[in-house]
């Protein structure tokens, strides 16, 4: 007798395989976790149906205006460095600083000091200050050697003027005029006074000056005359160095 042989055959593989146990458990753990996920919507639900309703509220369109924040106060500008003071020369060491300005000082004063004096020494200084003598119309209608003589006439009586008119205590306070009558030999013959100086004793020392300076030089030798007639103006010192 044969036997034929059959083909093995795989079993079917059903749910409760005993050779994997593990599908088991998942699909247990599967079952509860959605179990709990029902469970937390329903509870979640609840709550929310359990906050009152908020009553109606009409909300309108609105501009909100801008917020301008304050603006930042400006920046003070740092102030400015003073200015550097400027170096003082070194003084010199021989002369202390003090004594060094001190001593230049003085010096234009001085100086204009002494030129002052050395001007009012000179015939133009001594006429502003004291008056002087002129001739009468520059001697024009004298002859040219007569008018030579009429000048060192004049030169020869303002020296003596100078010399006294200092001692005035009332001095000259307008022109005047003297007439001197003269011999060809210089003798004086006679003074007059034709227009006072507005100051007696200043008329009056003119008259000594004259006096004083005679007899005058003789007279050209082309003179041929016996009385030379010279009158001489006496000017007023000037206002502005009038001393008295």
């Amino acid at each position: 007798m044969t036997h034929s042989h059959m083909p093995d055959t795989p079993a079917p593989e059903t749910a409760f395989d005993p050779r994997k146990p593990w599908i088991g458990y998942a699909l247990a753990a599967s079952l509860m976790l959605h179990l709990l996920a029902v469970v937390f919507i329903f509870a979640a639900g609840g709550a929310v149906r359990s906050i009152p309703a908020a009553s109606g509220i009409l909300v309108e369109n609105v501009t909100f205006a801008p917020t301008i924040s304050p603006s930042k106060p400006p920046e003070s500008l740092p102030a400015p460095a003073p200015p550097e003071p400027p170096r003082q020369p070194e003084a010199s060491q021989d002369v202390p600083p003090l004594q060094a300005s001190s001593a230049a000082q003085p010096a234009a004063p001085e100086k204009a000091s002494e030129g002052m004096k050395e001007l009012m020494s000179t015939p133009l200084g001594l006429g502003m200050t004291y008056g002087y003598i002129s001739s009468l119309a520059e001697g024009r209608s004298l002859r040219e050697d007569i008018r030579g003589y009429y000048f060192e006439v004049v030169e020869k009586i303002n020296r003596e003027w100078w010399k006294r008119a200092d001692g005035l205590k009332e001095p000259i306070r307008q022109d005047g005029i003297i007439e001197l009558y003269l011999q060809p030999d210089g003798s004086i013959i006679s003074q007059r006074i034709y227009q006072g100086t507005g100051s007696r004793e200043a008329d009056q020392v003119l008259q000594d000056v004259i006096k004083a300076v005679a007899p005058l030089p003789p007279l050209p030798a082309s003179f041929d005359q016996k009385v030379f007639l010279a009158p001489l103006k006496i000017k007023a010192p000037s206002t502005l160095f009038r001393i008295k």
